[in-house]
C-alpha cells in the first residue's frame, strides 16, 4: 500500500506542477550522477570519470558523512574534497536521506535546508545547486519547493530528456547491477545521439560486489567508453545546465 501511494502522490505532483525548459541542444549531452554517493562512487565512479576527463554529480546526504553503521553509503570529508578538486560537483540527497513522501513538508524543508548549511560550513566557497529525490519520492509541496531553490531536480523515472522537460522531475536510465545490459544501453546511447537528447544517468557504489542498487568498475567503465568512442560531450549536471542556459540564451537572441 506505502509503494501504491507513493506512487500516486509523484504521478500528481507531476501532474500539476513543471519547471519546464525547452531543451535547446544541438548534440546530445550526458551527465553521470551517483546517489548518497558512497566511497566507492568517488574512488571507482569518480576515477573512471577522470580517467576519460569527465567529471560526474555526487548527490550527497550528509547524515552519511563518516558514518559506521551505514557502510553501504558512507563517505568521508576527503572524498568531497577531492571531488571538488578534480571538477566533480557536489550536489543535495536531503541530510537524513528522509522519504519526502512520508515526510511533512516542513519537516522536508528543515531537512533539506540542514544538508546545504552544512556542507557550507564544510567547503564555504560551494553551494549545493541540484537535487535528488531519495527513493524517487516526490509531493506535489515538496516538488514546488526544489523548483524554487535548486536548479534542477532528478527523479527516477527512466527516459531521456528531450524536447520540453522538467527541471523538477529530470529523467533517468540506471546503471544498476540487474537492469540494463550494455546492448541496452548501447542502444540508449544511440537514441540520444539521433534525437540530440540529455541522458543522465545514475547509480549508487561503483564495485566488484555492489548492491542491487550499484554496478561493477567493468560496468560502469563500460558506459563511459561508450560516450566517449561517441563523441558525447559529457558534463556534470551543473554544467550542462550552464550550457542548456547559455544555448537558450542565444536562441532567444536570433
Amino acid at each position: 500500500m506505502d509503494k501504491y501511494i507513493k506512487f500516486l502522490k509523484r504521478e500528481w505532483a507531476n501532474w500539476a506542477f513543471h519547471k519546464s525548459v525547452q531543451l535547446p541542444l544541438q548534440e546530445a549531452l550526458v551527465s553521470f550522477t551517483f546517489d548518497d554517493a558512497p566511497h566507492s562512487a568517488f574512488t571507482q565512479g569518480g576515477g573512471i570519470l577522470e580517467g576519460k576527463g569527465f567529471s560526474g554529480t555526487f548527490y550527497i546526504a550528509l547524515s552519511f558523512l563518516d558514518d559506521q553503521l551505514q557502510e553501504e553509503a558512507s563517505f568521508s570529508k576527503n572524498d568531497l574534497q577531492l571531488a571538488l578538486e578534480k571538477g566533480h560537483e557536489l550536489a543535495c540527497h536531503t541530510y537524513r536521506h528522509i522519504d519526502l513522501s512520508k515526510t511533512n513538508l516542513l519537516e522536508s524543508i528543515k531537512d533539506i535546508k540542514k544538508n546545504g548549511e552544512l556542507f557550507k560550513e564544510l567547503f564555504p566557497e560551494h553551494e549545493l545547486r541540484n537535487f535528488s529525490y531519495p527513493f524517487g519520492a516526490e509531493t506535489l509541496a515538496i516538488k514546488k519547493f526544489l523548483g524554487q531553490e535548486f536548479r534542477s531536480a532528478r527523479g527516477i523515472g527512466h527516459g531521456l530528456n528531450v524536447g520540453k522537460v522538467d527541471l523538477a522531475n529530470l529523467k533517468t536510465i540506471k546503471l544498476y547491477r540487474d537492469r540494463l545490459s550494455l546492448e541496452d544501453i548501447a542502444k540508449q546511447i544511440a537514441d540520444a545521439k539521433a534525437r540530440k537528447a540529455w541522458v543522465i544517468f545514475y547509480t549508487h557504489d561503483v564495485q566488484e560486489n555492489p548492491s542491487p542498487y550499484g554496478c561493477t568498475p567493468a560496468y560502469f567503465e563500460a558506459v563511459v567508453k561508450m560516450c566517449a568512442n561517441a563523441k558525447l560531450q559529457v558534463q556534470t549536471v551543473d554544467k550542462a545546465l550552464d550550457l542548456i542556459d547559455e544555448l537558450s540564451q542565444r536562441s532567444k537572441q536570433n
